[in-house]
């Protein structure tokens, strides 16, 4: 296991680096921006905390993981705009990115550093902007669970939901690194790439103590377990991830936190910006637009569409004669069509599906017959 352990602290210090080249300057327009912040701008800095925090979940490199959580929770505030990203909020995330960054360039000897001092600071900014009820989250840990009991990740209330808010469902994955990841050609990192794509990993860790020693009897599997949340219902995650859905656990939480995953009503008005797309609330529900002659980005839209979600609205989308339209988005709207109809939420298309949606769909095989047997009308993908 060496030599590869080896080469997956080697691919991810590069995508580290990669993903902090240009974290300052994102910053630095943050603070810009103030209140008019633009929300795919935060998403970006959000997300590069939140991969990183998976990486190094799964190489066990404790300092490096607890960092880039204080970070993402900080930043979970100013995209939700419960923090203005003012000088003292920016000044204190660049300063904790330039740590993670620091750990990450010697990262062989990243859990013998002190960053308790960071950490406190991260957290002491992040507990002035929670509610009584939401600090009282953030202490309690709760288990989750493989179906025989043993407990395979201890979270906070508080992030678990935050993961699970705008309606996403929770996972506990099982993968085998040597036939699921190892034997396909792929990398954990490839895994957890393509899960970021389709929802949220709260975290992943590598069971090497599977393995044994010597003396034990010899073992043909090393388990990677992810604990994902995400939109996709569970009668189809298995097929994402072509996984045995006995591998793939639903994970429900216990009161308080499972009672309240709906947010507070969208104000009338109130717009957002999610790469190409904008969101907007009225009285009458959500509007999700496409600016005029953009490609739809599938990842931005997914976070619109949660946006909405969350705020319990019906929402129509705008696709603005969209023709640039690929399997990804696809999903992505049958994924919503079938969220916002388990919460008995209108969802539809302003003038009807685009031609090029139902052209994708078709070519993937995707028919009104496969729409009707996960429970959706035929117009979620093809005009009537």
């Amino acid at each position: 296991m060496d030599q590869m352990d080896d080469a997956l602290m080697t691919l991810f210090v590069e995508d580290t680096r990669e993903r902090l080249g240009d974290i300052e300057s994102a910053l630095m327009d943050m603070e810009r921006a103030g209140a008019g912040i633009d929300g795919e701008l935060v998403n970006k800095v959000f997300r590069a905390a939140h991969s990183i925090k998976g990486g190094a979940g799964f190489l066990n490199l404790r300092n490096i993981r607890d960092l880039a959580h204080r970070l993402e929770s900080l930043l979970h505030l100013v995209r939700n705009r419960e923090m203005a990203p003012d000088a003292r909020v920016v000044n204190l995330l660049l300063a904790g990115f330039d740590r993670l960054l620091a750990l990450v360039e010697s990262v062989a000897a990243s859990d013998r550093q002190d960053i308790g001092q960071t950490l406190a600071d991260l957290a002491g900014l992040t507990d002035e902007h929670l509610t009584s009820e939401q600090k009282a989250q953030a202490a309690a840990v709760i288990p989750v669970a493989l179906p025989g009991g043993e407990v395979v990740f201890s979270e906070d209330e508080l992030s678990l939901r935050q993961a699970v808010s705008g309606g996403r469902n929770l996972y506990l994955v099982e993968y085998d690194l040597i036939h699921d990841v190892q034997a396909r050609g792929r990398t954990p990192f490839d895994v957890i790439s393509t899960m970021e794509a389709s929802g949220l990993i709260v975290g992943c860790r590598m069971e090497l103590a599977a393995v044994g020693d010597l003396g034990d009897p010899p073992v043909n599997r090393i388990p990677f377990y992810v604990l994902f949340a995400s939109v996709v219902e569970p009668d189809i995650v298995g097929y994402l991830f072509a996984l045995d859905v006995g591998r793939i656990h639903p994970v429900v939480l216990p009161e308080p936190a499972a009672a309240a995953l709906a947010g507070p009503k969208g104000p009338e008005g109130a717009d957002a910006a999610f790469g190409p797309w904008r969101l907007r609330f009225a009285a009458s529900g959500a509007v999700l637009s496409l600016d005029a002659g953009a490609a739809p980005d599938a990842a931005a839209a997914r976070e619109a569409l949660l946006a909405a979600l969350s705020r319990g609205d019906g929402l129509v989308i705008d696709w603005n004669a969209a023709q640039a339209v690929d399997l990804a988005a696809v999903q992505v709207v049958v994924a919503a069509a079938r969220a916002f109809a388990a919460r008995g939420l209108a969802f539809g298309h302003a003038g009807g599906p685009p031609r090029a949606l139902a052209d994708v769909a078709a070519r993937a095989g995707i028919d009104p017959e496969a729409l009707a047997a996960v429970g959706l009308p035929a117009d979620v993908l093809f005009a009537s």
